[in-house]
């Protein structure tokens, strides 16, 4: 990339950051993004209701702390106190998304509060890096992990719903989403968030206790599950050689 290639991008992406500080955001098509799902339109309202929401407010912390989203190094701020930051800012996040969602019906508040609980603030703002970063709708995936530690909001469902006007256990579909070859919205926020996804269905405790041992350790202690059931899992997807272990992941953040 010659300099004034590279000076045009730089000026481009600051242009857009400004606009997105001030809530002036490029429109985001949702299902051309995940054009391998049908989306509803309470779906596609709800991501668009958390990107609103959650981008202006974001930026304007990192603009705080001279914290460079489009920075291959500004992904490791030892020093910045971002994680503090960006904390103090989740109550009033949540305010403005409370005020943006309020005549929303049921159905799309409990997307966004499903969406939340998942990583659905970080999903929308690693959709508006990668489309400002190279023009074209994508997701960045370039130090997602780094980046997405900031951006988890850290409310329990239970305090989340109330919040929201959200009945828990609703019977809507919990969307996950799914881009290149990664999917997205499948981890928690925290352990109550586990849980309370295992009771309601959508996933099996048992799974996700073989696949994650810290997850283990707290099904085990609440007795979501047992040691039996784990082994007898293990055994029934190796059957040739129980001892081995199951590929791990972290389906905490």
């Amino acid at each position: 990339m010659n300099i004034s290639t590279h000076q045009n991008l730089h000026a481009m992406q600051s242009l857009q950051r400004q606009y997105a500080e001030n809530a002036l955001l490029p429109n985001i098509d949702w299902q051309a993004l995940f054009e391998q799902q049908s989306l509803t339109p309470a779906q596609i309202t709800a991501l668009d209701t958390i990107y609103q929401s959650a981008i202006p407010l974001a930026l304007t912390v990192f603009k705080r702390l001279n914290f460079d989203v489009f920075s291959p190094t500004a992904y490791h701020p030892q020093g910045l106190g971002l994680f503090d930051q960006l904390a103090k800012q989740e109550d009033r996040f949540l305010d403005i998304l409370t005020a943006m969602s309020d005549d929303l019906n049921h159905e799309t508040r409990h997307q966004i509060w499903s969406m939340l609980l998942r990583g659905g603030a970080v999903l929308v703002f690693k959709t508006w890096l990668g489309l400002v970063k190279t023009g074209r709708l994508c997701i960045d995936l370039s130090q997602f992990d780094e980046l997405s530690d900031l951006l988890w909001i850290k409310t329990k469902p239970e305090q989340l719903a109330k919040q929201l006007r959200v009945d828990g256990e609703a019977e809507y579909e919990h969307l996950f989403l799914t881009f290149e070859d990664q999917v997205f919205l499948e981890r928690f926020n925290c352990l109550e968030t586990a849980v309370l996804f295992s009771q309601l269905g959508v996933y099996d405790p048992v799974f996700l206790s073989l696949r994650d041992e810290t997850v283990a350790e707290f099904f085990l202690a609440q007795q979501l599950v047992t040691e039996e059931q784990i082994e007898e899992l293990q055994c029934a997807l190796n059957p040739l050689n129980c001892a081995d272990q199951t590929s791990k992941q972290d389906y905490l953040v």
